[in-house]
């Protein structure tokens, strides 16, 4: 008999390196035996030393990929990243609504692992307005979450006054991701969401891997906790599963010598065990 498998959606951008975007997406959504499907919104030009070049899709064309996938395929859950515009964002909003896709993990990306700028303040508002209303979790790092907020956000204290204060802005959920957390051995993950009426705040720990090959944390974070939801996983559950996901690509990718700068994760790890950290 026929299986069916979880079909996940990635709204994102294309890293012609390999280690983020939408290529980090299929890595992510392979691995956990999903069915991974695109729509990218701009193609970049990038290695592990920068961006050097980025070039948006219409709208149009990224409403017509959308299309295509959910007339044929349909979707399970969907990851958003890379958006790059008002315009974007504003595009894949109503195509959310509009398909009614159900499951939305967004990454706000605004910044790169290199540091280049690949979203503004009119990109972070727009982001704020229609897509996290129509977000069941969203995964902003410190610094994303710090332009949202107006606010710095660099202590464990802050975070936790951040991640509520995230939370009101409407996404069902809030993953605040410590990652940038200076001088410390563990990192901090916290995750809010509201049940029965009251914010649930769950923190997630998790030891601080030190390695040049960090490219595409977000990206694939963002995307195996859509594999999680699209397979049926609780929202708790499937950022667990994630995060020990991303931990593991992390350990296993940190020895390997793959660029001359930030180098990606090791995704396939489970299916090449023979490459051990």
């Amino acid at each position: 008999m026929p299986q069916r498998i979880p079909h996940i959606l990635s709204i994102a951008g294309s890293d012609s390196g390999g280690g983020a975007g939408i290529q980090a997406d299929l890595k992510t959504f392979a691995a956990f035996g999903c069915y991974g499907m695109t729509a990218i919104t701009a193609v970049t030009s990038q290695n592990s030393l920068g961006v050097h070049w980025v070039e948006q899709l219409s709208p149009k064309s990224v409403d017509t990929q959308i299309h295509a996938v959910v007339a044929d395929f349909g979707v399970h859950s969907v990851k958003v990243g890379m958006l790059g515009s008002e315009g974007m964002v504003q595009c894949v909003a109503q195509a959310i609504d509009q398909y009614e896709l159900q499951q939305i993990v967004i990454d706000p990306v605004l910044v790169a692992t290199s540091g280049a700028t690949l979203g503004d303040k009119g990109t972070a508002n727009a982001i704020a307005k229609y897509l996290f209303p129509l977000a069941t979790l969203i995964t902003p790092n410190l610094y994303e979450a710090g332009v949202f907020l107006g606010k710095e956000v660099k202590t464990p204290t802050q975070m936790k006054e951040a991640v509520t204060d995230l939370l009101k802005m409407g996404p069902s959920a809030v993953l605040l991701k410590g990652g940038h957390l200076e001088d410390r051995d563990e990192l901090l993950d916290l995750l809010a969401y509201q049940e029965h009426g009251q914010i649930v705040l769950k923190e997630f720990k998790h030891p601080k891997i030190l390695t040049k090959n960090s490219h595409g944390t977000g990206c694939t974070l963002s995307s195996a906790i859509a594999c999680g939801l699209g397979s049926g996983l609780s929202l708790s559950d499937a950022v667990h599963v994630g995060i020990d996901f991303v931990q593991q690509a992390l350990l296993h990718g940190s020895h390997m010598d793959i660029a001359q700068g930030a180098g990606p994760l090791w995704h396939a790890y489970e299916q090449y065990s023979q490459i051990a950290p």
